[in-house]
């Protein structure tokens, strides 16, 4: 259907007229007399009058046309498409701006990131507001936020509206935007609405499973804006180090790093800062498209909270350049020994001469039951008796609330019975009788371990020592079996209770009972073991995502602080009343909106730091399909390389003819000329015929 957006210009069109009146009235009327001796010519002359007469008709027709089609482009006529039958430039119109400001729309296109250009698009389509629209703004990015909560008729301020608004941290999810905005617009008077939606080209915002259903009289415009510097590496993960983190003791990080660029990149410069301090740097070289990973060398040197990223440098989008990780390294570890003799073996072992990493408390049995155990990190029973159930319950409510605990059954003399009493029956692992005897009936070594675990890290390149064991405990239904006998049973066994970790041993520190206590395996092990399952182990925290609900377990956290206070990586306060279970305090968060480091305080005392990091899903450079997109629902795209004005005009009433109008008028002017100079030529000589024949 033919529309014309400039009507004014119509009645011109009557002009088309005037060269059949000049025609009309400019034509040559002569006196004919016949003359004999020209009879001949004037034969050649009657055919020669007829071309001519057809040149001029056809003349006739290229002025008229000419006319017409400049007059014509001056109207602006477009063609209607299917949504043809919508808005009309007089009609009020409902109109929505959903303007992405997920952190992709911070990548750089013609030296501003695109963010920048949709905020000034959206200046731009405000701007071809009449009086009686409406206007509603809905910023988005994983969800919709209203900055205005219905339309309004009040555009003054709409530009400020956008100008504040600021690039998010998260992903993007447009049809929640989109679905929210419908429902919005659902009862609006006004019979015409339009939601114009500013995104970059990426697919993954755009992915939805099912068909939309679209209101009548509603349309959605979609328009892309595209990069033109596309030199992006993420850092998608940290790989954190599988050893223990003590103060002092160097540690490695291993950080992932994907190029998303088309090209491949070489020597691209990585840093470690750890408290705001760069520690080390490393280099990737990547083809387009791979991942790869780089390790990087860090140490702190002092306990206590400490936060660190890793940061590439810069490219077109700084945003997934970082990644960021807390840890947190015990100035001391409270440890209870509980045992006889055998059990100052494991007490020097982790508390020799000017050590300041463990506190370690020695007692025997008979004192267990009037322990405080919570104000401890990790309680190590070594060779336990048979123990009352009211002292099995008290220990296995303190591993559930985050205590490690460390037994070692190669002494007891029932050991079957004595980890009854204190597990009760467990799914995770089971000791039966004691193998071998104090006067060597069976000799047992050590055969293999994880060398992936924490404990055992150290000993991959230099092996397990060559060690005498005269007794055991035999371990059964293991969770999960770190340390094992040359007979094939565990000799250090793994296994959760609640939030606490069992580490299961089934030799002793009994001299009688093997060479383990004069080995110098001994030391280290004990302090691994008892380090690995303290509840105040030092503790990678790999970071949340943004948009996550963080939950944060806090010991320790006085009662009489009331609310804890969290600063955001920003510097803005959230005040969350904590929960207390279990002699824990519980702290759980709104969805978090920024990338970074949060604090905790109770009072003003630091008591919790934790992470928060991009979803590298964002980065994606994937281009969506607009074909797949149109089986949701029917999208107009428009041009964000074009003028708004005439890409939203063409959209609303169809393809606009003026620019090939004008054209072809040229063309024809073309033709005129060229076959106006051949009838000019003709008519002289036919007037001169005619000249001879008059008289």
């Amino acid at each position: 259907m033919l529309t014309f957006l400039n009507n004014i210009f119509l009645p011109a069109l009557a002009a088309g007229i005037l060269p059949i009146l000049i025609h009309l009235f400019t034509r040559r009327r002569l006196v004919r007399v016949k003359w004999p001796s020209l009879r001949f010519i004037m034969e050649i002359q009657k055919k020669q009058m007829k071309r001519m007469k057809i040149q001029q008709i056809l003349l006739l027709i290229l002025r008229t046309l000419i006319l017409l089609l400049v007059i014509g482009a001056f109207a602006r006529p477009a063609i209607r498409g299917v949504f043809g039958s919508g808005v009309g430039a007089h009609e009020n119109t409902a109109v929505a701006i959903l303007i992405d400001r997920s952190y992709s729309m911070g990548q750089e296109a013609a030296g501003v990131d695109l963010f920048v250009r949709a905020k000034h698009m959206a200046g731009d389509i405000i701007s071809l507001l009449k009086e009686g629209d409406e206007l509603l703004i809905v910023p988005f990015d994983a969800g919709p936020a209203d900055v205005t909560s219905k339309p309004t008729r009040f555009f003054a301020g709409a530009q400020e509206s956008v100008d504040s608004l600021d690039i998010a941290h998260s992903t993007t999810d447009i049809w929640p935007a989109i679905s929210r905005t419908l429902e919005v617009l659902k009862g609006n008077r006004l019979l015409h609405k339009e939601i114009y939606v500013l995104t970059d080209n990426r697919a993954k915002g755009w992915r939805r499973t099912g068909k939309l259903e679209m209101p009548d009289g509603t349309r959605i415009y979609a328009i892309l804006i595209e990069p033109d510097d596309d030199r992006n590496l993420a850092c998608t993960e940290l790989e954190f180090p599988r050893t223990l983190l003590q103060k002092n003791v160097p540690f490695e990080l291993t950080a992932m790093v994907r190029n998303y660029s088309p090209s491949p990149v070489s020597n691209h410069v990585l840093d470690l800062y750890i408290d705001d301090q760069r520690i080390s740097q490393g280099s990737i070289d990547l083809q387009s498209g791979s991942a790869g990973q780089v390790v990087l060398r860090g140490r702190v040197e002092s306990g206590g909270f400490h936060y660190g990223r890793v940061e590439l440098e810069g490219d077109a989008l700084p945003a997934d350049n970082r990644r960021f990780f807390s840890i947190r390294i015990p100035e001391k570890i409270d440890v209870l020994v509980v045992g006889s003799r055998e059990g100052v073996f494991i007490e020097k072992a982790l508390e020799p001469i000017d050590s300041d990493f463990f506190a370690v408390e020695k007692i025997d049995y008979p004192r267990l039951p009037g322990k405080q155990l919570s104000q401890y990190g990790a309680i190590i029973l070594s060779d336990p008796p048979v123990l009352t159930s009211a002292m099995g319950n008290t220990l296995r409510g303190f591993v559930e609330r985050g205590g490690g605990l460390i037994v070692l059954f190669g002494g007891s003399e029932t050991p079957e019975e004595s980890f009854v009493s204190i597990f009760g029956e467990s799914e995770n692992f089971d000791v039966m009788a004691a193998l071998g005897s104090e006067t060597g009936g069976g000799r047992f070594y050590l055969d293999n371990a994880d060398f992936d675990h924490p404990v055992f890290v150290p000993y991959a390149d230099e092996g397990l020592p060559n060690l005498d064991f005269r007794r055991i405990a035999a371990i059964e239904k293991a969770q999960r079996s770190i340390l094992t006998f040359s007979n094939g049973l565990p000799a250090v066994a793994e296994g959760e209770i609640g939030e606490g970790k069992v580490l299961i041993c089934a030799f002793s520190a009994d001299m009688r009972y093997g060479s383990l206590a004069t080995s110098g395996f001994f030391v280290p092990l004990m302090h691994r073991l008892t380090q690995y399952s303290a509840r105040d182990i030092t503790a990678f925290d790999p970071g949340y995502i943004v948009g996550d609900r963080v939950v944060r377990l806090l010991d320790d956290y006085p009662v009489s602080a009331g609310a804890s206070r969290i600063l955001s990586p920003m510097g803005s306060a959230m005040y969350v009343t904590p929960r207390f279970s279990g002699g824990k305090a519980v702290v759980t968060t709104d969805p978090l909106d920024e990338a970074g480091i949060y604090r905790v305080f109770a009072d003003t005392v630091l008591i919790d730091l934790f992470a928060v990091n991009l979803d590298p899903s964002e980065s994606d450079p994937t281009e969506l399909n607009k074909g797949d997109v149109e089986k949701i629902a029917p999208i107009i795209w428009l041009d964000s390389d074009g003028k708004i004005e005439e890409e939203i005009l063409s959209a609303r009433f169809g393809r606009e003819l003026h620019h090939g109008m004008l054209i072809l008028a040229f063309i024809l002017m073309f033709a005129e000329l060229a076959l106006g100079s051949n009838w000019r030529r003709n008519r002289d000589y036919s007037d001169s015929i005619g000249d001879h024949g008059a008289l």
